[in-house]
């Protein structure tokens, strides 16, 4: 049987980008998103794009541990990538109490609910804006952030 990963932020542009390659490369994938950065076109792109119409789709938001948590009992998942997170560099200046809230309370319920449920691999996905306009391509972790 496939490992099942969980995307948060699956409907998003990148999200959704990911969870076609994850499928491809035969995974089953959980998507979970609650809109507020995008709507359903890329989740139905994705769709289109895989061949699949059976993808399962939540519309929840990471930021509620009782809808994380049911998430991870509904669905054995093996292993999360989570993008569920405010990005708007400018945004996140002006509202940064905004942004940390729901950046850090989404990621520490997903890890809660991994915890709870045996623990899985997570994978936190930031922001590349943290390295400006970089030296040298590609970016590595070693690049230095400006």
């Amino acid at each position: 049987m496939a490992k099942r990963v969980l995307v948060s932020g699956g409907a998003g542009y990148i999200g959704s980008h990911v969870t076609v390659e994850l499928i491809e490369a035969g995974f089953e994938v959980v998507v979970a998103d609650n809109l507020s950065n995008c709507d359903m076109t890329c989740f139905e792109g994705l769709k289109k794009i895989t061949g699949r119409d059976d993808i399962p789709f939540e519309q929840i938001d990471c930021c509620d541990a009782a809808l994380v948590e049911k998430l991870f009992t509904d669905y054995k998942i093996d292993a999360v990538i989570h993008f569920a997170a405010f990005k708007a560099v400018g945004e996140s200046v002006a509202e940064p109490v905004k942004y940390y809230t729901n950046n850090l309370s989404s990621f520490l319920n997903v890890i809660e609910a991994a915890r709870t449920h045996g623990g899985c691999n997570v994978l936190f996905s930031s922001s590349a804006t943290v390295y400006g306009e970089p030296d040298k391509l590609p970016v590595t972790e070693e690049s230095p952030r400006q």
